[in-house]
């Protein structure tokens, strides 16, 4: 993700200082070609992160500890990605409509949601630990998988806005006019200190000439 920044902010902000890539982009698709990076920062906000679903699933769990949680809303309010995980064990029931079908409710959603609880020792303390499907939660630095489906998007615009294939410079002081869009648009998302857009751009590159014949 990127920070505290909304989809929205992101768009404004490339739409702001889009006027930079005038000298490398036609200017009869210069719009269109800022629409189209735009909306790649929109897809790259869409994907689903494992690390992200597992933070919303471990919250749900936490929410619903209580018998007494509104267990009805909290359901409704998760993500699709969050009640697919839920379902995987058939389809979601219907929130109750009366008071004697709540507990019922409760136990359906607790049991699709916990996988065990076990106590952890911790120095002279114990801690209970609760287990919840869902994905691994992964530890340090995101993949580069979903930072790859970017500037795959962005180095399809820039080809289709300027005619040129998309290139890069060996040396690390000189960027080539794609690397300078990418680093832009990383600047703007507030990823720059996370993501190396020369490096980002080399990916895309060996892997677009990986499938030359």
């Amino acid at each position: 993700m990127s920070g505290d920044l909304s989809a929205d902010e992101i768009r404004e902000k490339i739409e702001a200082g889009s006027s930079a890539w005038r000298g490398t982009i036609p200017s009869k698709e210069h719009d269109r070609f800022v629409g189209r990076v735009q909306q790649a920062v929109t897809i790259y906000e869409s994907l689903v992160r494992p690390k992200d679903l597992r933070d919303e699933l471990e919250g749900f769990e936490r929410a619903t500890r209580s018998p007494t949680a509104p267990i009805g809303q909290l359901v409704a309010g998760l993500s699709a990605d969050a009640q697919h995980i839920l379902s995987r064990s058939g389809p979601l029931p219907l929130p109750p409509n009366n008071p004697s079908a709540s507990e019922a409710y409760y136990t359906d959603i607790r049991s699709r949601l916990v996988r065990g609880q076990r106590w952890k020792s911790e120095r002279d303390k114990r801690r209970k630990v609760t287990e919840i499907v869902g994905p691994p939660k992964r530890m340090g630095r995101p993949p580069d998988a979903d930072i790859d489906v970017l500037v795959g998007l962005i180095s399809g615009a820039y080809v289709y806005a300027t005619g040129k294939p998309s290139t890069r410079y060996e040396t690390e002081t000189i960027e080539s006019a794609l690397e300078s869009i990418v680093e832009d648009v990383f600047r703007n998302m507030c990823i720059d200190e996370a993501y190396n857009s020369k490096k980002a751009v080399r990916r895309h590159i060996e892997r677009r000439d990986s499938f030359k014949l």
